[in-house]
């Protein structure tokens, strides 16, 4: 197989929204607003009618009268998702990943062409492909289908989207994409998988790659409550509060002590937490994974070369380290990209860490951190929301007011 390189992330949105809602993917907005972007904007990723990159937010130029629930970005394409379960997207669509019937770039969003009264409640984004949940469950995608990603049971790419070939009865609550896979948790607390499957990302305890999904060989008796992919491995939070994880382990991404790949779920060496902390949240980068406390802590493991660990040096770890959050801050999600990660505080504050080749980190140079380094968001707003986008080169956050 032929891997694509570990990508920085190289753009930042800021939405202004509202309260969130519990599920994964999704927030219910109350204020209307407008959607910031900035770093990399040569697709027209940053939405504003432009195709040039920018140091400072710009405003991404929204329809009238749309409020945006939720953001998702791929390697070089954003997507939308209104408050009417509708989605947008913009930037690049060589391979239709916009999926407005398209193959060319829209430096402005334009309406997905999902079929009619659909409403969508989740959104992913590959590399170069996308991904929605409607309400009744069902999943479409659109994009590459190089590796069966889409799901469909072809290798065709599309521009306009297709629903994955789900299991009879089966419901979908919550989906990720990456490189050449994607991954799905039903209602039921199982994980499906479709796609590549050169590293072990499927989960099957075999090699086989598949255009269709199947189910991930998890241990009896387990329950998933959320999902995180990335580059070529996946994480997958129990309901007991333990991590499994599969696929690519080259740089101890998997967390078991070892820097190998696995084709089936291997329980994640996690240290021994406090009396009643628990993990709370995972997230997966392209080639690092993270994980956040009950407490407010975070732990981080994996390649580490550009202090994406976040632990104060540049070196890959094979089982969970700790991140240096600064003393008194009490972190309350995370979010892992190519070759960094980002963190949200109890004050709205952000935080982010690793690569900074093109400003991704958000805090004015263009230094690599091997400590959280706070992102300059704009006087007068305050982060509620991080992405859960797992290799793009995206980052994202939502914002609101600042409370007077």
């Amino acid at each position: 197989m032929i891997r694509k390189s570990c990508r920085a992330a190289t753009l930042s949105l800021a939405v202004l929204t509202g309260i969130m809602l519990a599920g994964q993917g999704s927030q219910a907005a109350t204020l209307g607003g407008s959607l910031q972007a900035w770093g990399n904007g040569r697709s027209g990723q940053l939405g504003n009618g432009q195709a040039a990159n920018s140091d400072l937010p710009v405003t991404v130029t929204l329809p009238t009268a749309v409020t945006v629930v939720a953001v998702a970005t791929g390697g070089k394409h954003s997507l939308a998702l209104t408050s009417t379960g509708q989605v947008l997207a913009w930037g690049n669509n060589s391979e239709g990943e916009l999926g407005d019937g398209t193959n060319s770039n829209s430096a402005v969003p334009v309406p997905v062409h999902l079929p009619n009264k659909v409403v969508v409640t989740a959104i992913a984004a590959g590399d170069d492909d996308s991904m929605a949940v409607t309400s009744t469950g069902k999943v479409y995608a659109w994009g590459t289908n190089e590796y069966g990603e889409l799901g469909d049971g072809s290798k065709q790419s599309t521009n306009t989207p297709v629903a994955v070939r789900l299991p009879k009865g089966t419901k979908v609550v919550a989906i990720g994409t990456s490189y050449n896979y994607s991954v799905a948790l039903t209602v039921g607390g199982h994980v499906l998988t479709w796609g590549s499957n050169g590293s072990g990302q499927l989960g099957t305890g075999f090699a086989k790659a598949s255009e269709i999904p199947v189910r991930v060989n998890l241990p009896k008796g387990i329950k998933i409550t959320a999902i995180a992919n990335g580059g070529y491995h996946c994480l997958a939070l129990t309901s007991t509060g333990q991590i499994m994880a599969w696929g690519d382990g080259g740089f101890g991404q998997l967390g078991d002590g070892k820097t190998k790949s696995v084709f089936s779920p291997v329980r994640v060496r996690l240290p021994k937490l406090p009396a009643g902390v628990k993990i709370a949240a995972i997230g997966a980068g392209s080639q690092h994974s993270v994980a956040l406390t009950s407490a407010g802590e975070v732990l981080a493991w994996g390649r580490g070369d550009f202090g994406q660990l976040g632990d104060g040096s540049t070196k890959k770890r094979d089982l969970p380290t700790q991140v240096r959050i600064p003393a008194g801050d009490h972190v309350t999600a995370i979010s892992a990209g190519g070759g960094f990660s980002l963190a949200l505080t109890s004050s709205g504050q952000e935080l982010a860490w690793g690569h900074n080749q093109v400003a991704q980190l958000g805090d004015g140079s263009l230094r690599n951190s091997d400590v959280p380094v706070v992102v300059l968001i704009p006087a007068g707003l305050i982060a509620v929301k991080l992405p859960t986008g797992p290799t793009t080169r995206h980052s994202l956050v939502i914002v609101q007011q600042t409370p007077a």
